[in-house]
């Protein structure tokens, strides 16, 4: 699944994503480790074409990564607009998600490669929420509770 690792130079990569936001609005950028499994994928456009923080979901399928995050730009660029707090269905995969704010956007590296330092919000699954928070959000907050 690897571009670069497949062949690409990382200029072809780049190209190839620049023609990806030029004829949809946006692209889905995923980022393996080097194991090849699946870390993280994001939005590459939706700042710059449609005004929107840019999308991030982590773990889990590039797969399903890659249809949630398309959905939800594809709502975007209809004219919906996400904010940090809301829960939103991700189209046909009807997977519940809720929209996390972003502190600190630097794992959108190619965004920012692009565009400049870039808004993003988190994706993050329903089955993946203990008591509406991430398990490693809830098990930080819990450290700092003392």
């Amino acid at each position: 699944m690897c571009a670069v690792c497949d062949g690409k130079s990382a200029d072809e990569f780049l190209a190839g994503v620049v023609d990806d936001i030029d004829r949809v609005g946006w692209a889905v950028v995923a980022v393996e480790d080097e194991r090849g499994r699946h870390v993280h994928s994001y939005t590459v456009g939706l700042t710059r074409h449609h005004g929107h923080p840019e999308l991030i979901l982590g773990g889990g399928e590039f797969e399903t990564a890659f249809h949630v995050l398309d959905a939800l730009a594809a709502a975007v660029q209809a004219g919906r607009r996400f904010r940090a707090g809301e829960t939103a269905a991700a189209g046909r995969l009807g997977r519940e998600c809720v929209l996390l704010p972003v502190a600190e956007p630097s794992p959108l590296v190619l965004a920012q490669a692009i565009y400049g330092r870039v808004p993003a919000l988190e994706v993050c699954l329903r089955s993946v929420l203990v008591d509406g928070e991430r398990p490693d959000r809830r098990d930080a907050q819990d450290d700092h509770d003392d």
